[in-house]
């Protein structure tokens, strides 16, 4: 056999699908009662940890004067190393906000103005 015939069969075994193979086809099953309600306690064991040590951490520092200072001092730091980005991202808030009002606005005149569609058709017919 030549070196190409036995790379081509080794591309060929690699490129092919085992008999095996389980298909996607199928949907995962849907949680059960059980699991759902696992989860849920998991969640809840996870979010109650998560609020505990941010309440023991924030105590630290509220007992510990040096503690808070070098926290205001980080914070500042911070603050002033990220000005530039923070002011855009305020003035981009802003713009897209203003644009949300905007926005619901339009909707909600649209609605009165459906509305009063309505009424006026409704009128008529009486």
């Amino acid at each position: 056999m030549t070196e190409s015939k036995i790379d081509n069969d080794a591309i060929a075994k690699i490129g092919k699908k085992s008999p095996n193979r389980k298909t996607k086809s199928r949907r995962m099953a849907s949680p059960t009662k059980g699991e759902t309600l696992v989860k849920g306690v998991i969640m809840g064991y996870v979010i109650s940890s998560a609020s505990q040590a941010s309440r023991s951490i924030a105590s630290a520092l509220l007992r510990h004067p040096l503690a808070l200072f070098s926290t205001g001092l980080v914070a500042g730091f911070l603050t002033h190393k990220y000005r530039k980005e923070i002011i855009v991202v305020g003035n981009r808030t802003t713009v897209e906000s203003k644009n949300f009002v905007l926005r619901q606005r339009q909707n909600l005149l649209d609605l009165v103005a459906e509305c009063q569609e309505h009424a006026q058709d409704r009128d008529k017919l009486k």
